[in-house]
């Protein structure tokens, strides 16, 4: 990265901002490792192998935090600059490509609404009761995390588009981020669709597109889901603007 003057900036800056990301996501794997003990302990007590779709979907939620590392990192090594700003394009795709899966975890609370895995309480001391609470929590704790690994990742994808485009079109890139992001929560909850399907099977996501452009009620689980993202990504910049704390 180039300085003010046009220099670039030492490479102990660069190494120290890598060492930054890399304990950041240390630190957001061992949080995310706490849910997989409590996963652990869901399948010990009750003997029963379910919910097993919120571990990949946690690692899904990983994705747009890993692509936007590694934007960082790229586009720190290319310095400001037309190849920055160029290279910061594909990237900014790729992550909006990905990012739905990270707050798409809190629509998998439907599997508890519906009692899914909920019939019958495994064992005589365990009463239903008690493990409709736990599984309460353990769905909360994924979707907290996969939901905080996604707008930690959009906070470090806006942090790059300003430096590589200024503030006006990351604010824009932002905003359309958080209106497609609702969007493409629904595609994944109601017409099944993945990230990768964008790519492997244009024809089919371009048609269950215009199907849902035409429900009302896909609108407006977009929407108020956008707005989710928006109230909880404009909560974690207003922490981040915090003055440091008295000691």
């Amino acid at each position: 990265m180039e300085g003010r003057g046009g220099e670039r900036a030492p490479g102990g800056a660069k190494e120290k901002r890598a060492n930054e990301l890399l304990s950041l996501a240390a630190l957001l794997g061992l949080a995310s490792l706490g849910c997989g003990v409590l996963y652990g302990l869901r399948v010990l007590v009750s003997g029963r192998i379910y919910y097993l779709y919120l571990i990949l979907n946690l690692v899904l939620a990983a994705v747009p935090f890993c692509i936007a590392a590694a934007a960082a990192l790229l586009l720190d090594r290319l310095g400001p600059g037309r190849r920055q700003a160029l290279a910061a394009l594909p990237a900014a795709l790729l992550w909006l490509l990905f990012y739905p899966n990270a707050p798409y975890i809190f629509t998998d609370f439907i599997h508890l609404v519906n009692k899914i895995y909920l019939r019958s309480p495994p064992a005589d001391w365990l009463g239903l009761n008690a493990l409709v609470w736990y599984d309460i929590l353990m769905n909360a704790a994924f979707a907290f995390m996969g939901h905080f690994i996604g707008l930690v990742s959009m906070w470090l994808m806006e942090r790059l588009m300003r430096r590589a485009w200024g503030r006006v079109p990351s604010r824009a890139f932002l905003l359309l981020a958080i209106l497609l992001s609702g969007f493409g929560i629904y595609l994944g909850r109601f017409s099944r669709l993945n990230s990768w399907d964008a790519l492997l099977s244009p024809l089919r996501v371009a048609g269950e597109t215009l199907e849902a452009l035409k429900d009302p009620k896909a609108l407006l689980f977009s929407l108020v889901f956008a707005l989710f993202i928006a109230l909880s990504y404009g909560a974690l910049s207003a922490f981040k603007r915090l003055p440091e704390p008295l000691g």
